[in-house]
C-alpha cells in the first residue's frame, strides 16, 4: 500500500491525524516494526470504544425490554 492510502485509511479508522502522521513517518523512516506497533496500539483502543459501545448498548436493550414490558402490563 502506498502511505497516502494507509494515512487515509488510518484517519478513516478513527486515528488523530497527529497519531497517523507519526506511523507514515515511523514508516517513511524505514521503522516498519514501530509503525506496526503504533497501529496494534490504535487497533486496541478502537476494539476498547467497542466493547463500551457494545455494554451501552446491551444496558438500553435491557432498559428497553424492561419499559416495554411494563407498559404492556398497563394496558
Amino acid at each position: 500500500m502506498d502511505l497516502p492510502t494507509i494515512k487515509n485509511s488510518l484517519v478513516d479508522a478513527g486515528c488523530e491525524e497527529a497519531l497517523a502522521n507519526e506511523i507514515i513517518c515511523l514508516y517513511r523512516g524505514g521503522q516498519n516494526e514501530d509503525a506496526l506497533r503504533k497501529m496494534k496500539l490504535a487497533r486496541c483502543r478502537a476494539v476498547g470504544i467497542l466493547h463500551e459501545c457494545s455494554r451501552k448498548v446491551d444496558l438500553l436493550d435491557n432498559l428497553i425490554r424492561k419499559a416495554e414490558k411494563e407498559q404492556s402490563i398497563r394496558k
